[in-house]
């Protein structure tokens, strides 16, 4: 009888432990990026772009740590027309899985656990898109993403990490960047061999759906221009709730994203000039909200000892 109390007592417990990762996502309130004063300190102008390095960076979970947004004519033999990028960087001790991480800059990247897409709603420079399989950054790395993976390598003879579109034309070279896994929808016919952000304002949402939960949480969010109009990031509302493909049939509900009463977030970079957009990060965080955010970190449940705390939050920052 004994050995039989052992053994169910072992099984509970491991199978509370085997669940412990999708409470982490679904416990979502910290470090809800969507706040930070993108005009302060933290953030500085750069020329030339320096994608790869960087300075050191704090912060508990990934960072958007520079984007290259550059010119109005992708189809001119201009570096800085054709070498748009996102980098992030790694600022914890773990390296990080980033198979279940996305770069959006749609609004809409919020109902992915229900559509099991992103409506990019017939603009033919928007996506969504995940990081592939066996993605991973160690501590203290940077990771590129260029828009354009053939561009970027012949522009700036160096090639990026990963790519939103593969390279077209005689401006492409050969290059090592991996594709990014497209799950966009709603695309025109012919999705283009080069996307480009919008000059006068843009964002860029990176995030994490574990691919269970109902609801996605936030990593970190950049945007530049105007905080109204269509290119604004749009906040999540208390009002927003769906359900997605977890067990059971409730609605989960995100929280409200820190904005103005307009519904965009607090401060955008200033806009560039044409071909004249690379931004870095130069300190930590920033004021971004600690609790009642949509953040992945911290969350889950409390009964867990710290290694094991760990360890999830290794898989959930």
């Amino acid at each position: 009888m004994t050995k039989l109390v052992t053994f169910v007592m072992f099984a509970l417990v491991f199978c509370f432990a085997l669940s412990l990762p999708v409470l982490a996502q679904q416990s979502i309130g910290g470090h809800d990026e969507t706040t930070e004063d993108h005009t302060g300190a933290q953030w500085a102008a750069a020329a030339p772009a320096t994608p790869k390095t960087g300075p050191a960076l704090g912060g508990v979970h990934l960072l958007i740590s520079e984007v290259g947004w550059r010119g109005t004519n992708s189809t001119t033999l201009s570096w800085a027309d054709s070498t748009e990028f996102v980098e992030i960087y790694n600022p914890t001790s773990t390296t990080i899985d980033l198979s279940k991480y996305y770069l959006s800059d749609v609004n809409g990247y919020k109902a992915l656990p229900v559509a099991g897409t992103i409506d990019v709603v017939l603009n033919a420079t928007d996506f969504g898109m995940r990081f592939p399989a066996g993605a991973t950054i160690a501590p203290g790395a940077y990771k590129v993403i260029a828009a354009n993976g053939g561009w970027f390598k012949h522009f700036t003879g160096t090639d990026a990490d990963y790519m939103l579109f593969p390279g077209a034309g005689i401006e492409s070279d050969p290059t090592t960047a991996v594709l990014m896994v497209d799950v966009g929808t709603n695309k025109p016919v012919t999705y283009p061999t080069f996307g480009q952000f919008t000059n006068s304002a843009e964002f860029v949402w990176l995030f994490f759906w574990d691919g269970v939960s109902d609801l996605v949480c936030d990593a970190d969010l950049v945007y530049w221009g105007s905080g109204t109009g269509a290119n604004a990031p749009a906040r999540k509302l208390t009002t927003d709730c769906q359900d997605g493909p977890d067990v059971d049939a409730l609605l989960s509900c995100y929280n409200l994203d820190a904005g103005n009463p307009a519904g965009s977030m607090a401060k955008g970079l200033v806009a560039p000039a044409s071909g004249a957009g690379t931004r870095q990060r130069t300190g930590g965080e920033g004021a971004e909200t600690l609790t009642g955010g949509n953040g992945c970190v911290p969350g889950g449940p409390t009964a867990v000892t710290p290694s094991t705390w760990g360890q999830i939050k290794a898989l959930y920052h």
